[in-house]
């Protein structure tokens, strides 16, 4: 009976090991998710050091907490960081491969370095994770007019506008084409739904048909 009571003592000592060990990992999340709250409060306020400082708080507490590389390279990417933005999105990927918005955001950050291709195939893979982004749409046509796929950055356009009517930038570029294209009433359509919906981007709209148009 002692052998049997020691066992069962032992047992009890292993389960609340098990137990205070999970409970730590879990304090440890919650810890975390914390620092990335007050990071987010940071960026909000684009004091980005301190942000990028609160996730770093972050990932100490849990270094495979996803959301903290995620929103680091947001704001590594928001202040020009873009090597240390790419390599907190690799990191989230690793971690969660099918976030849809470190594809995009990757994309993203690669099309402003100039690498095309890099971009277009995460721009397809934030689509193949959630097929009605409607942002990963618009940039996608933006990264294929950058080399100079008209027609599929006009079914990316129209893609964008068929999920989201209220798409100012979807209008802007679809109108952009169309004026390159010589459909100078259909560009003008589009133009006024885009200024209708977002008045700032009349100054732009009048700077780059005016370039087209001289050409």
């Amino acid at each position: 009976m002692g052998k049997l009571a020691s066992f069962g003592c032992l047992f009890v000592a292993l389960c609340l090991f098990v137990s205070t060990g999970n409970l730590q990992a879990e304090t440890r999340a919650a810890t975390a998710a914390s620092y990335v709250e007050l990071g987010d409060k940071f960026a909000k306020q684009e004091d980005f050091a301190r942000a990028i400082g609160a996730y770093n708080i972050a990932l100490e507490f849990a270094p495979d907490f996803a959301p903290a590389y995620f929103k680091r390279g947001s704001v590594r990417q928001a202040r020009g960081d873009f090597s240390d933005a790419i390599a907190d999105y690799n990191k989230c990927l690793e971690i969660v491969p099918q976030w849809t918005e470190a594809f995009y955001n990757r994309g993203n950050v690669l099309l402003q370095e100039g690498d095309i291709e890099a971009a277009l195939a995460d721009f397809d893979k934030a689509l193949q994770s959630d097929p009605n982004y409607d942002m990963a749409y618009n940039n996608r046509g933006i990264a294929r007019l950058g080399r100079g796929d008209l027609e599929g950055a006009m079914a990316d356009f129209n893609q964008a506008i068929k999920i989201n009517s209220h798409h100012p930038e979807a209008y802007l570029n679809r109108g952009l084409i169309q004026l390159l294209q010589g459909r100078r009433a259909d560009a003008e359509r589009d133009f006024a739904r885009s200024i209708a919906l977002k008045p700032s981007v009349r100054t732009f709209i009048e700077k780059r048909t005016g370039e087209i148009v001289q050409k």
